[in-house]
């Protein structure tokens, strides 16, 4: 069932804030250590190598994922930076009317459309 999307006020915000505290939180995690420690386990064979291997394959994909989601992180802040000035210039045009008077009412408007 397909649905709209709603967006709350601060809603973007709370997601680039905790996207981007996730993606530093997987910075800190380092799995190629415990590789070393099956190494120290298994002596010189060759599982000591490959518990090394594998753990260094999971830090790789592991800070992929962080950098992907300091990207999304920065994209969410963009939008969240466009939305803003997109708002402040609609304010600005809204507030200098063209026709030299006060704004115009809803009620104005109907004449308007009446009139015309």
């Amino acid at each position: 069932m397909v649905g709209d999307l709603v967006i709350e006020e601060g809603d973007l915000e709370v997601l680039r804030d905790r996207t981007r505290d996730v993606a530093s939180r997987l910075q800190s995690v380092s799995v190629a250590t415990a590789g070393d420690y099956i190494s120290s386990g298994v002596g010189g064979s060759e599982l000591a190598g490959l518990g090394r291997s594998a753990g260094e394959t999971i830090d790789d994909a592991v800070m992929a994922v962080s950098r992907d989601l300091d990207d999304f992180s920065q994209s969410v802040n963009d939008s969240i930076n466009a939305y803003n000035a997109t708002e402040n210039d609609a304010a600005v045009t809204f507030q200098q009317t063209a026709h030299g008077g006060p704004a115009m009412t809803m009620d104005d408007l109907r004449r308007k459309m009446e009139e015309q």
